[in-house]
């Protein structure tokens, strides 16, 4: 949906204009951001493209890729440096597009030649441009750095995008596995078991523990598999719902960042896109209270976000960000320690960006090694489950054969 809003600022001036979001309340959250008070947001009537956006052709659906967006960023830096006109290389970048981009790009066009900024045009879409990216550009704009500041945010957008494709690509093995074996249980259990159990009941015999315990497993999932799917279902449900209001998500990353491997991975990346995106908001020019502001809206847990939260108070108070980071929970001494002396050699960015690759390494490591840690305990887990499938089955057989040779 768009939105048109009115802000406030603390000498009164009043600035106005439209943005994108799914709700009133994302809407007001993306405008609490930014400096200002709202004094009026309301939705444009008659106007609802949260969900496709009509064009011509067909229906645009879903949003800008992480991927289109860097190389966005860095065409555009490529083209403004040669000496084109921003609104000549929109036009360029446009025509070669993917349809949910050239449909933004379109819009953005039209605005840059009404004579808007860039940076406003693209504030339009904060699903798609998040606050980052857009103070990036106004940045630039404001001080003649635009070519720069668009290399730099291409820079850190890849090299976040980059951070999350490994940690996705590493979990598929072990994700597979576990489906494979929840499967194969399932499968058995209720298909190939009731039939070969069925024959074992009839028999004269003792049936071994093993086998007991099989059949009555086997029995609870055929007659009562809706419940066991009702209740996973359930289960999903609430954890997708905790996961849309705030301090309930807070406690689930809270819970995650407890967990072994996963944990540690959680934890190394937002200290990894903490110092990237800080480290590139201070090389852009953009100061400290503000860059913390919009850190914390870029990363990927909760937890780090109401830390980042805190930092950016402690800031406002007085005092330097090594010692608003001091002593948290969350943030390692390295961290705060690095800190004081990028500040005090006055080259933060440059100790920030050593940071993001030294966590950016961590979480490079335990991706690579994530299938060989692994790989022991699921091989266990697939003899577990094969072994007592194989000693339920078999030991009735035994004991069969060893009657009828008596």
């Amino acid at each position: 949906m768009l939105f048109n809003y009115k802000l406030t600022d603390n000498k009164g001036k009043i600035t106005s204009g439209t943005i994108e979001g799914m709700s009133i309340q994302e809407a007001k959250n993306i405008l609490a951001a930014q400096e200002g008070t709202i004094i009026m947001l309301e939705p444009v009537r008659g106007h609802d493209d949260s969900k496709k956006i009509k064009k011509k052709g067909g229906i645009v659906l879903g949003k800008v890729k992480m991927l289109e967006k860097v190389m966005f960023a860095k065409h555009l830096a490529i083209m403004i440096k040669a000496g084109m006109a921003i609104d000549t290389a929109l036009e360029t970048l446009r025509d070669n597009a993917s349809s949910v981009m050239s449909k933004r790009l379109s819009v953005v066009l039209e605005d840059v030649r009404k004579g808007n900024r860039l940076s406003d045009a693209l504030r339009k879409y904060p699903r798609d441009f998040d606050l980052l990216f857009v103070n990036m550009v106004a940045v630039g704009e404001q001080g003649g750095t635009l070519a720069k500041n668009l290399n730099l945010l291409a820079s850190q957008q890849r090299k976040s995008y980059e951070l999350k494709s490994k940690i996705k690509s590493a979990s598929v093995y072990p994700s597979l596995v576990i489906i494979a074996i929840i499967g194969l249980v399932v499968v058995i259990s209720i298909f190939v078991l009731p039939k070969i159990l069925t024959f074992f009941k009839t028999l004269k015999i003792d049936l071994p523990p093993t086998t007991k315990a099989f059949i009555a497993m086997s029995d609870f999932m055929v007659d009562y598999w809706m419940w066991i799917v009702g209740v996973i279902v359930l289960v999903l449900a609430i954890i997708r719902i905790m996961a849309k209001f705030k301090d309930s998500r807070l406690f689930l990353h809270f819970i995650i960042l407890k967990l072994p491997i996963v944990g540690g991975i959680s934890k190394n990346l937002n200290l990894a896109l903490f110092a990237r995106t800080l480290g590139s908001l201070l090389d852009s020019g953009i100061t400290i209270d503000r860059a913390l502001q919009i850190v914390a809206q870029t990363l990927t847990n909760d937890v780090y976000k109401r830390e980042a939260t805190l930092v950016y108070h402690k800031i406002l108070k007085g005092g330097s960000l090594a010692e608003a980071m001091n002593n948290r929970n969350y943030f390692p001494s390295l961290l705060a320690n690095m800190v004081k002396v990028g500040e005090s050699s006055g080259n933060l960015s440059e100790v920030l960006d050593y940071l993001a690759d030294f966590y950016e390494l961590e979480v490079d490591n335990t991706t690579k090694n994530l299938s060989t840690m692994l790989e022991p305990a699921l091989l266990i887990m697939i003899g577990l489950v094969v072994g007592f499938v194989a000693i339920s089955i078999i030991n009735p057989i035994y004991e069969l054969t060893s009657n009828v040779g008596r």
